[in-house]
């Protein structure tokens, strides 16, 4: 008689794009193991895991930056190169491998490597069913709109894989902590903001169901405009447009920064004219131009989080 018996021991429901995902995991028996399978359903589909795989690919600078906050061990993998944030810039080194560019994974040294897991986000999902052939991948994009729910879910995911929840709960909780005093301070002052995204000379604004919809949802900015198209890349917008917002505060991500062409107009530049500088917000010193790499690249991280915050708290506080 087959004695081996599957064990239920924990069942957590939480939203995630594109619907719902559900994690369980379970122990074997048989042999007296302790090894426990994770099962991720989510957008691109259901993903079993093991928990603390051994090696590790990870594509998702966020996780990225969750895992060395967590100090998990076992990464073997990473898209090397300029777009890594410096706070990430060990992961440069020759111990991991480069495993190609964020939207082109390179299958062949990926294989090579033998992962136990691979970690993507929404950047890489036109080759979930590729990587998925070659390790369970699992992806840890954030859902437009709900940057905290979708942030918060995606490190619970890593601190059950890899046995680091009560790191995470006391993490998220230091997070929590400041988006109240950020929202208190924003919301007693009823600070309006426009936020925008200069690319190679173009402009683009974003609301409240965007993937900057932090400031808005979260930390309690009233937007200037509240009928902004819903857009991944924001909607196109004129100079004339930002100089009638008449905002307390304009965030500004600048996306030369990280541009590969490396010839682009950095946003300051692009800003400097004569619409912008009447402004009410260009004359008060409100132009906060944010961190890139942290709002737009490894967005959903711990350290990046965290810097997110620390900026909209210095920038009120000025």
């Amino acid at each position: 008689m087959n004695k081996k018996i599957a064990l239920i021991v924990g069942i957590v429901i939480v939203g995630l794009i594109g619907g719902t995902v559900f994690l369980s995991s379970k122990k074997s028996d048989a042999k007296q193991s302790t090894e426990e399978i994770i099962k991720v359903e989510h957008s691109l589909g259901t993903t079993e895991v093991k928990s603390n795989p051994k090696k590790i690919v990870v594509f998702d600078y966020a996780a990225l930056d969750a895992m060395d906050v967590l100090e998990i061990e076992g990464i073997v993998g990473v898209p090397k190169g300029t777009s890594i944030p410096d706070y990430l810039k060990k992961y440069n080194g020759d111990e991991y491998a480069s495993i190609g560019a964020l939207k082109e994974p390179d299958l062949e040294k990926i294989n090579e490597l033998k992962p136990d897991l691979i970690i993507i986000n929404g950047r890489q999902h036109s080759f979930y069913d590729k990587l998925n052939e070659i390790a369970p991948t699992i992806s840890l994009s954030k859902e437009d709109g709900k940057y905290m729910e979708s942030f918060a879910h995606n490190m619970e995911v890593l601190g059950k894989i890899f046995n680091r929840d009560k790191v995470v709960e006391k993490e998220l909780a230091k997070i929590n902590q400041k988006i109240e005093e950020i929202n208190k301070e924003v919301t007693k002052n009823a600070y309006k903001a426009t936020t925008l995204m200069v690319s190679d000379g173009k402009l683009s604004v974003f609301g409240e169901t965007s993937r900057f919809g932090l400031i808005y949802n979260n930390l309690g900015f009233k937007n200037t405009d509240e009928n902004i198209e819903a857009a991944n890349h924001g909607q196109d917008i004129s100079f004339e447009y930002v100089a009638s917002q008449n905002p307390d505060y304009m965030f500004v991500i600048d996306k030369s920064v990280i541009a590969k062409e490396g010839n682009q107009k950095p946003a300051k530049e692009i800003l400097n004219n004569e619409l912008v500088n009447n402004t009410n917000v260009a004359k008060e010193g409100k132009i906060i131009y944010l961190d890139t790499h942290s709002w737009y690249l490894s967005d959903g991280g711990f350290i990046s989080t965290n810097k997110m915050l620390d900026e909209i708290m210095d920038a009120i506080k000025k």
